[in-house]
């Protein structure tokens, strides 16, 4: 199963998610938008994971301790090779995130498991198949209480990618 390691924000951040998606895709040019249930904050992407390894890292990734904190999501961008709208951090990501991310990160390592190593760009991926986009501030600011992560599958439709925790 193709697999990665996420946050997955809580109904009023998915609700505000949702209204900045539904407003940007008003205005630009897309092939598909993220569906409400499928936000999600990307810590590592592994790719393909036997059932077994699968379950040990869905075990490994329940364990791990957080203090939660607060994420705010104040910029709009464009991954421009990928086509993807995005929401996110300005300039400041923050430095509970990227511990977040580096110890997700360790972790894997500890485990033997593979995972795409390119540097972690927080994100909120609200569309795809964009050419072309400016960059903007929102306003009001988006506040992502994080407080968990696990590991996550993905599957697809003729709509798009599907998102489904993993069970330990």
């Amino acid at each position: 199963m193709r697999c990665f390691i996420a946050a997955w924000p809580d109904a009023p951040t998915r609700l505000a998610l949702t209204a900045l998606s539904d407003s940007v895709r008003q205005h630009v040019v897309h092939r598909r938008a993220t569906r409400f249930e499928d936000l999600h904050l990307t810590l590592a992407f592994i790719g393909e994971l036997a059932d077994d390894d699968a379950r040990a890292v869905a075990r490994a990734a329940a364990r791990i301790q957080l203090a939660a904190f607060d994420w705010q999501l104040d910029r709009l961008g464009l991954f421009a090779r990928a086509g993807v709208v995005w929401a996110g951090a300005g300039d400041e990501t923050g430095a509970p995130l990227l511990e977040l991310g580096d110890h997700t990160r360790r972790l894997l390592d500890q485990m033997a498991i593979d995972f795409d190593r390119r540097p972690l760009a927080p994100h909120v991926t609200l569309l795809r198949g964009v050419t072309h986009f400016d960059a903007e501030a929102i306003t009001p600011p988006i506040l992502w209480r994080v407080d968990a992560v696990a590991l996550y599958r993905s599957g697809g439709d003729r709509s798009g990618a599907r998102y489904s925790r993993v069970a330990c």
